[in-house]
């Protein structure tokens, strides 16, 4: 019975601390992996249905919310208007450049109260042009993970998608 009882002890330890690898995960880690998964998914405009899927770990419930409600007002729109753009169908919503980074690095990390801004130093090279910039990414934690809650747009050009994530959005 007694090692019956350390086996399950020993288990319950390893879960606890494999659990606790995945909830440590800093706000940087987090944002990271988010702008990484950003780059793999290749989002232009308003991200559909599975690439929501794979960007909602990193976002909060609100930004969620957000953009699954313009989903539905995408879609109506395409419907009523087959001939014209929708809107949140071109660009990259995640960045103050319309056409988005080819690259990303990590910048200085601040604490503002309960969350962390992140800056994320970002970079769009092509054949014609190179650009550099540097956005915000704010983050704060629910249930013990780190979440984006908005992303500041930092660029100094006048037509980028607005102030932040969530002006874009809205």
């Amino acid at each position: 019975m007694k090692k019956l009882f350390s086996t399950f002890a020993v288990i319950g330890v390893l879960f606890v601390l494999g659990a606790g690898i995945v909830v440590a995960q800093d706000a940087t880690e987090v944002t990271d992996n988010f702008y990484a998964t950003l780059r793999d998914l290749n989002v232009r405009g308003l991200p559909d249905k599975d690439q929501l899927k794979e960007l909602k770990p990193f976002l909060s419930s609100q930004i969620v919310t957000i953009i699954k409600r313009n989903q539905k007002t995408q879609a109506a729109f395409m419907k009523k208007h087959p001939d014209e753009k929708p809107p949140w169908a071109e660009g990259d919503l995640f960045s103050s450049l319309f056409e988005g980074p080819t690259s990303y690095q990590i910048g200085n990390i601040r604490t503002k109260g309960s969350t962390r801004e992140v800056d994320i130093y970002l970079h769009h090279v092509s054949e014609s042009d190179k650009v550099k910039w540097t956005d915000t990414v704010v983050l704060k934690k629910f249930g013990g993970k780190w979440l984006v809650t908005n992303i500041i747009f930092k660029g100094k050009w006048q037509f980028k998608s607005g102030s932040s994530l969530l002006n874009a959005l809205k």
